[in-house]
């Protein structure tokens, strides 16, 4: 017995002192891994890019480019010291802006592999608010705006992904993707103010269940996730930024959080703790070694280095010069920068997306309305081509990085294809103005509130009982005005125009009153940057008068922006004048033209100015290619195959001014002839 006593706790006292070793291994091995994972403190300023260069070398024949498998990982994307990590292994981003809101959904993949192929390992996006939540609470993940989609295209094909999500995006983009229907908060835009920031944390609540189960550590592509866009260049609140760093973190975001702004703006637009990030076209030098001064402990990146730029209406076309943005790539690389090409492939401003700036113009008025091609001057071509500058970037980055940041044997891009000139077709329907009110929803009071959130067009319509031979605005139009009387053009207003002289000669509008006023008012696209984002309420902003001193009491004001119900309204009326009869038909007016694809669908263009058309839309089996208007640069609009069917399409003209007898197509883009080249200062 107790030989048995005795041998019971010496039994106990082994087995916990095994049970205590082995924990202390298991601990011991934790602890090294951890330690081991983590990347070196930085060193001195002045040796980041030789440090960054040195540690790229020792993962030279790691293989970083080998992704797409969905699996759990440890550790995502760090910027702790001199080089970015991920899985604890230094890493250089190189990277591409494609937005794809601008890009057809069949064509995403075979842009991302012409990325891939140019040497890149990382995609980046913006996301628009505006065409996600179209209406309040009223949510769309379809089609070209399927995120989700997209961000599983990025990882199949292999790169990773920087999410840029707003909820401001600038972008030139209309209204800088927040939604039209905040525009009557004005002064709340980008502010803490309930608001704004209340609908925000709705819709960051909806886009974020998108993206929280695609990030890096669960096994996603999506690796970083901007805070907010540009915000120092429009204010300084910190609380602000804090309030969205807080939103996401609390929705699930758990990658690494960044802010992006230009050289000046950096500490203004930035948040202690978080990776301050800078865009630049060129001094690049300068403004590197300005971000490295305000963040000597963190990696350079490059949040958009500009590779062209766009163009506004009635402007020149703009292109970067090739050898100065080849000289700039070589410099940022060599110090050590990670870098995303913005834009790496451009794309399209579809239907009334267009952003705008705030100036006077040439032709008048203080908002400058950004062209419908987003082309960019990119290395990919709106339409997917591949440029010099395509070819000039896959050489740098095979050439000015170390090796194993891209691999030896670059695939070769996908075949490019081709374009078709399915000739020209005659109009063979019109409609004019006054006959599509019946197709429209319902008109609103121009005393509601709720008026000029929209986009597209809105036409006022009144009758009046005195003879207009003056019509003035005491407000603004916002932007451009068609002013009719009794359905005949009598002329313009826009923003620095408010008053109208009508010759009371005018034979087409004699006889008795009463006489019927309409006012077709044009969004030309909202603000995307600057302070005058709080001043993108559109319409006719103001009391209209008559003869000066006759004040119009009301309008009826009937929203026009081609909606999808109104376009199949309008194909199915049979109210059209059909034949010769159709030239005849006054403008504003729809004009109606189909054409015949043989076999499969190609990309083509629309040649507007070629076919005399002025201003105005055009519209193919129901999408909306975007606006025209012959003051350029932009002379054709893009048609994608996508678009396309076998067999007939029908093509919708909507001319202000002056309409043609034949739509005309052709097989090369044409975005202006006069050209103005960014070069090097």
């Amino acid at each position: 017995m107790e030989q048995a006593n005795m041998m019971g706790p010496i039994r106990f006292r082994l087995v916990h002192l095994k049970r205590v070793t082995i924990l202390a291994v298991v601990v011991i091995v934790i602890v090294s891994w951890y330690i081991s994972s983590q990347p070196e403190k930085s060193p001195r300023t002045k040796t980041v890019a030789a440090d960054t260069r040195k540690m790229e070398h020792k993962v030279a024949g790691s293989s970083i480019h080998d992704r797409g498998v969905a699996k759990k990982r440890m550790m995502g994307l760090r910027a702790d010291g001199a080089n970015f990590t991920l899985d604890g292994k230094p890493v250089r981003l190189l990277s591409g802006a494609m937005h794809y809101f601008r890009v057809v959904p069949e064509y995403w993949r075979d842009r991302m592999l012409k990325m891939k192929a140019a040497g890149l390992n990382t995609l980046e996006t913006y996301v628009p608010w505006n065409l996600h939540e179209p209406k309040k609470y009223t949510y769309n993940f379809k089609g070209m705006l399927d995120l989700g989609r997209y961000l599983d295209i990025a990882h199949e094909v292999g790169l990773w992904v920087i999410l840029r999500p707003g909820p401001y995006i600038c972008a030139e983009w209309e209204f800088g993707g927040l939604p039209g229907w905040l525009a009557h908060i004005k002064d709340a835009i980008r502010t803490t103010q309930p608001l704004f920031m209340d609908p925000v944390e709705v819709w960051f609540g909806r886009l974020l269940s998108e993206v929280v189960p695609r990030q890096y550590t669960n096994g996603g592509p999506v690796i970083a996730v901007q805070i907010e866009n540009e915000y120092g260049s429009f204010g300084n609140d910190t609380a602000y930024m804090e309030r969205l760093k807080k939103i996401l973190e609390s929705r699930g975001i758990v990658e690494l959080l960044f802010t992006s702004d230009g050289k000046q703006f950096l500490i203004s637009g930035g948040i202690p703790g978080v990776l301050k990030t800078v865009n630049f076209q060129t001094n690049i030098t300068e403004k590197l070694r300005k971000l490295r001064k305000v963040q000597p402990d963190h990696p350079l990146m490059v949040m958009e280095y500009w590779t062209g730029w766009f163009d506004h209406w009635g402007e020149d076309h703009h292109l970067f010069w090739l050898e100065s943005f080849e000289m700039n790539l070589v410099k940022m690389l060599e110090m050590g920068a990670s870098v995303n090409f913005y834009m790496f492939h451009g794309g399209t401003n579809f239907g009334f997306m267009n952003g705008a700036n705030t100036q006077h113009n040439r032709g008048g008025g203080r908002t400058l309305p950004t062209i419908t091609s987003y082309d960019y001057d990119a290395p990919i071509s709106e339409t997917g081509d591949l440029t010099p500058k395509y070819f000039k970037i896959r050489e740098i980055l095979k050439n000015h990085t170390p090796p194993g940041v891209v691999p030896e044997n670059l695939p070769e891009p996908p075949t490019t294809m081709g374009k078709f000139d399915y000739g020209r077709t005659t109009v063979s329907k019109a409609l004019p103005l006054d006959k599509v009110l019946p197709l429209l929803e319902k008109p609103v009071s121009s005393h509601s509130k709720h008026l000029g959130l929209g986009y597209g067009y809105m036409l006022y319509v009144a009758t009046v009982q005195v003879k207009p031979e003056e019509l003035s605005v005491r407000g603004s139009i916002r932007d451009r005005a068609l002013v009719l009387i009794n359905d005949i053009f009598v002329g313009e207003m826009n923003e620095d125009i408010s008053t109208l002289k009508i010759d009371p000669t005018q034979e087409l509008i004699k006889g008795e009153p009463p006489y019927n006023l309409k006012i077709l008012v044009e969004n030309v696209g909202r603000v995307n940057y600057g302070s005058s984002l709080k001043n993108q309420v559109k319409g006719i902003i103001g009391d209209v008068y008559i003869n000066q001193n006759v004040e119009v009491p009301e309008f009826k004001v009937y929203t026009l922006d081609m909606a999808e119900d109104f376009l199949q309204n309008l194909t199915e009326y049979a109210g059209w004048t059909q034949g010769t009869a159709a030239f005849e038909v006054k403008t504003p007016a729809f004009y109606r033209a189909t054409f015949t694809v043989e076999g499969r669908p190609k990309d083509t263009f629309v040649h507007m100015f070629k076919g005399k058309w002025e201003k105005g839309v055009v519209i193919v089996n129901h999408h909306n290619l975007g606006r025209y208007w012959n003051v350029g640069p932009q002379e054709t609009l893009y048609l994608p195959a996508p678009f396309l069917k076998e067999g007939e399409n029908e093509i919708i003209v909507f001319e202000e001014r002056t309409a043609a007898a034949e739509v005309l197509f052709c097989d090369k883009n044409s975005l202006g002839n006069n050209l103005v080249y960014i070069k090097e200062t």
